[in-house]
């Protein structure tokens, strides 16, 4: 199996997107940009990293990509690479009919400028990727699979109505408020449900659940007390915030 990046403008989009379905479908990892890339990443972080990790960079050459300077500098990048490891990384591959760069000059590309003939270029890039395509489950094996799912299922279905039957039993006596933000914290912290249910409480009318609590202490480690330790401190809640982070202790210690 290879792992190839897809280096494309965004206005090839549909292609590149098509190209790596394929591939995969082939048995071969494929990074492109929308799969990879989260909101919040740093772009020139992850692209880079991308690069240095694959074997191959497909450079899908249009009038487009040949104009994106992310393009150029990713191809730069990735023929940097090709004079470090003295290999080919960059396997063009021809979109449009465009002049290539320099550097790609020389070099046997992949011409899917013709729609009609995309099976066959295809084929040769598999056969410079050196085909993987994943052996096929037998019958017996995909029966054998779908009992462990099935089984499986059945495991989760029981854990389900164990943990809604506790869910209904400690949130008893809760206020709807502290309900209601107990399952505001579950769905932003799932790994903190058991905790929440269990032992959020309420000091001085303000909810308090396991996220709210750990983000109080740490403010309060940093600029001195909190409001939110006046109210447990009122309330007495102390007792309630110790058994809180026993539970979260254990947690962690699992």
């Amino acid at each position: 199996m290879s792992s190839i990046f897809l280096s494309h403008s965004h206005s090839d989009k549909p292609f590149a997107r098509r190209l790596g379905n394929d591939l995969r479908k082939a048995g071969h990892a494929v990074w492109i940009d929308e799969a990879e890339i989260n909101i919040g990443d740093s772009l020139i972080e992850k692209i880079r990293e991308g690069l240095d990790d694959v074997d191959y960079v497909a450079a899908i050459l249009s009038n487009a990509s040949i104009a994106s300077k992310w393009v150029t500098r990713e191809l730069d990048i990735a023929s940097n690479r090709e004079i470090e490891e003295n290999r080919v990384v960059v396997l063009p591959l021809l979109l449009e009919n465009v002049a290539l760069p320099g550097f790609l000059k020389g070099k046997f590309y992949g011409d899917f400028t013709d729609h009609e003939k995309y099976e066959e270029v295809f084929s040769l890039l598999i056969r410079k990727l050196g085909g993987a395509t994943p052996a096929a489950a037998t019958h017996d094996e995909l029966e054998e699979l779908r009992a462990e799912v099935a089984a499986a299922k059945e495991v989760a279905a029981h854990y389900a109505a164990q943990l809604d039957g506790h869910k209904k039993l400690a949130l008893r006596g809760k206020s709807p408020e502290l309900i209601t933000k107990i399952d505001e914290a579950n769905k932003k912290f799932p790994h903190h449900a058991v905790i929440n249910t269990t032992h959020a409480f309420q000091a001085s009318g303000a909810p308090v659940t396991l996220d709210y609590l750990l983000w109080a202490i740490a403010k309060s480690h940093r600029k001195g007390a909190h409001p939110l330790e006046v109210l447990i401190s009122m309330d007495h809640k102390w007792p309630e915030v110790e058994a809180m982070l026993d539970a979260y202790d254990d947690l962690l210690g699992k």
